[in-house]
This record gives structure tokens, C-alpha cells and sequence, in this order.
């Protein structure tokens, strides 16, 4: 299994039926930020593969911009709910 990093994904979907298909496909993916921006902690491989699907169901005057985040741009998010909500490795938790 390959190493997961955090992407920030945004769109810009002209037609509001694509638009609803894109978010809900995001939305199995990763958690949403704002309306068209998405949050996915993802492999190389699986950021690929979401990279092939969300284009097959986009139009040409579609906006889709995706971004990596390596861990030090993480641990510099400052965000709403706090950075550590996009810390490199999430909680373990033990279950006794």
C-alpha cells in the first residue's frame, strides 16, 4: 500500500446536474471543505484513478484543480477547526 498525503481538490462545474455528480462522487473520496473545495487523504495511486473518473465525467469548460500537500505544508494549515485535523498520521485509537 502506497503512502497517503493529504490533496485539496477543487472544481468549477458549469451545469448543476455535473456539478451534483462530481460532489457526490468527492464526497466517497474525502470530506468537504466548502461548497466545490474537498479534502482527501489519498495514495498516488487512488488520486490518479479519482483524477481519470472526475475528468470522464466533466466537460471541456469544467475547472478542476487538484493540490498536494506535502507534510510540511500540512502542519502549516492554519484552518477553522484547528490544524491537527490534518495532521500526517490520524489517531489511533485502542479499544479495550
Amino acid at each position: 500500500m502506497g503512502k497517503k498525503i493529504w490533496y485539496v481538490i477543487s472544481y468549477d462545474v458549469r451545469e448543476s446536474k455535473r456539478l451534483r455528480k462530481v460532489a457526490r462522487h468527492l464526497e466517497s473520496y474525502g470530506e468537504r471543505m466548502q461548497y466545490s473545495v474537498f479534502r482527501c487523504r489519498l495514495t498516488e495511486r487512488d488520486i490518479e484513478r479519482l483524477r481519470w473518473e472526475l475528468t470522464s465525467m466533466m466537460e471541456k469548460a469544467d475547472n478542476l484543480l487538484v493540490i498536494g500537500l506535502c507534510s510540511s505544508c500540512g502542519a502549516r494549515i492554519a484552518a477553522r477547526h484547528g490544524a491537527e485535523s490534518w495532521a500526517e498520521q490520524p489517531p489511533s485509537f485502542e479499544i479495550v
